[in-house]
């Protein structure tokens, strides 16, 4: 009970900083002389900090107001997709003081995989004075299917890697405790924390790269289910006759709007539209077809690449719509490159949304785009060792 109390106390000085003794008793309904005791382990523990109020109460006095000591402690965050493992240090309010990233230009093993990861770790480390006594913990941001429990990476599919033991392996090589985490589940908690989702109680994140994915919170908290596997829109069916995906089935949205679709549709059409702008742009090879190439043809007036990007904004959009239609949250953010190019991917979204949900006239579902982008998976794997401190204590 004392630990939830800390916890407790901890918490609502994070929400409502800069907040006096009196006013966190009456807002937990803990007696003044608890809130005394707690606040006086936690300045003992640095974990908070006391200043003089600006203001006066009734009776003249100024109150002690205390605030979060962010520095008390230091959080490491990875995300480790297809193409790239992204490693930072961070304050204990998301502050990134040391970051290290390395690009993967080949598939991996698993054991080139997590030498790769702990390398990247030792090299944030060693950029920094920071002593190793004060990480509360590593927060690790995987994509694909993971195990939080037993800390594996039960499946990678770009990656092509399957029960990869990331919790035991960099448990063993750090001595630091490690919280995994599939990715966009990560993204949606660094929304809750620092982005779009602050106050909101129920939301979905977006997120669009090489795959799809959501992440799916819920009354204030992240929604996996009994098998860590929830928020796997990607592989929801638009089309059972439609093109065959990655995982093996036909017609799924990953199929029809993810990058590496988006791109495989464009080759595939330019056989037989002679008149894009694609053909001078990629004439003698000189340049790599990329989504933002796309959005920059689209750009320019080429009606091709609009008319794709455009369905691929319809498909997303309907998927959308249907999670909408079962869940009913307050809000939608959407991460990813195709959403920050313009309205050519954004606009058919919203549009199908508009359409297709079924909501009552007081219903007021928004669409936002992230402000985290990708460094919200790596705000999300540093906020995982956040939730532990704030709401359990397990690394006070």
């Amino acid at each position: 009970m004392k630990s939830l109390n800390q916890s407790t106390v901890l918490n609502m000085i994070r929400l409502k900083e800069p907040i006096s003794r009196a006013e966190i008793a009456k807002l937990t309904k803990l007696t003044p002389p608890t809130v005394s005791s707690l606040v006086a382990e936690l300045i003992e523990k640095n974990l908070i900090t006391e200043e003089q109020s600006t203001s006066s109460t009734s009776g003249g006095r100024k109150p002690i107001m205390l605030r979060i000591n962010y520095s008390a402690h230091y959080i490491i965050g990875v995300y480790a997709a297809a193409e790239v493992i992204r490693v930072v240090l961070t304050s204990m309010d998301g502050k990134i003081v040391s970051d290290f990233s390395e690009d993967i230009s080949e598939l991996p093993s698993k054991t080139e995989f997590m030498s790769m990861i702990k390398e990247s770790i030792h090299q944030v480390l060693n950029n920094t004075q920071i002593k190793r006594d004060i990480i509360l913990g590593i927060g690790f941001a995987m994509h694909g299917l993971v195990d939080p429990d037993k800390g594996l990476a039960i499946f990678s599919p770009h990656l092509h890697l399957e029960n990869i033991p990331i919790k035991e392996s960099l448990e063993t090589e750090f001595n630091i405790p490690v919280i995994i985490e599939n990715d966009v589940r990560a993204l949606a908690i660094a929304e809750s924390w620092f982005g779009q989702g602050q106050g909101v109680t129920d939301f979905i994140c977006l997120s669009v790269a090489r795959g799809i994915g959501s992440g799916i919170f819920i009354n204030n908290e992240i929604y996996k289910s009994s098998f860590n596997t929830a928020g796997e829109i990607g592989h929801t069916i638009l089309d059972v006759n439609g093109p065959t995906c990655q995982c093996g089935n036909n017609g799924c949205l990953e199929a029809y709007s993810s990058e590496v679709a988006i791109l495989s549709r464009v080759r595939s059409g330019m056989k037989n539209n002679h008149d894009t702008i694609l053909h001078t742009w990629l004439k003698n090879g000189e340049n790599e077809l990329s989504i933002k190439m796309l959005f920059e043809a689209a750009k320019a007036g080429d009606q091709f690449t609009a008319l794709i990007l455009e369905e691929a904004g319809q498909s997303l959009g309907l998927a959308a719509a249907n999670m909408i239609n079962l869940l009913k949250p307050s809000k939608l953010i959407v991460e990813g490159t195709i959403f920050e190019e313009g309205e050519f991917v954004l606009s058919p979204l919203k549009e199908m949304i508009e359409k297709y949900t079924f909501k009552s006239p007081h219903e007021d579902i928004s669409v936002v785009c992230s402000n985290l982008g990708k460094t919200g998976m790596l705000l999300g794997a540093v906020t995982l060792v956040l939730q532990k401190m704030f709401k359990t204590d397990e690394c006070l």
